[in-house]
């Protein structure tokens, strides 16, 4: 009787760690796939895509620095949380800006607002290539919005109701 208790005891065990396993292999295959930001590859990156006027004022330990600074706040002002549905997160190139010139002050970083513009430049470019980030040219995003017609009052209604697809699906084959 002992050994049928422990046998079965044994299979819940194993039965419940299957599951907690299952579970977190299940969140993580969901997970986006994770970059990996090499802070001396986007150094290199950086420093050959910056214009020489920078460079010749800027230190390798100033960049980086700089890179730092940027990278805090990619970090602290748009992370998404687990579970979040709120889709990509926007932001504007300029903030990024004010905010690592301000840090700049703050930490004692000797830089200019030019020089700091064109590292971030220099720097978001280095997050797009690795697939860190996504940027959007406004400008372009703006000339393809304004590009679409207007709508008229049912096609609007039937978007707002499911989509395009939903009113396509209405109309039947054409």
């Amino acid at each position: 009787m002992e050994l049928v208790l422990i046998a079965l005891t044994a299979l819940v065990v194993v039965v419940i760690a299957l599951l907690a396993v299952g579970s977190a292999v299940g969140k993580t295959t969901a997970m986006p796939p994770q970059i990996v930001v090499d802070a001396h590859e986007a150094i290199e990156f950086c420093a050959e895509a910056l214009p020489v006027e920078v460079t010749s004022e800027l230190s390798y330990d100033q960049l980086r620095r700089l890179l730092r600074l940027h990278l805090e706040w990619v970090q602290f002002y748009h992370w998404a949380p687990e579970g979040s549905s709120d889709g990509p997160i926007l932001f504007e190139e300029f903030d990024a800006v004010g905010y690592v010139v301000e840090r700049a002050d703050t930490v004692g970083l000797d830089a200019s607002r030019e020089h700091i513009m064109a590292v971030v430049e220099a720097h978001s470019s280095y997050l797009q290539v690795m697939g860190a980030i996504h940027l959007e040219d406004p400008v372009t995003a703006e000339s393809d919005l304004a590009e679409l017609p207007e709508l008229a009052g049912s096609e609007a209604s039937a978007l707002d109701e499911g989509g395009p697809e939903a009113s396509n699906a209405a109309e039947g084959p054409g």
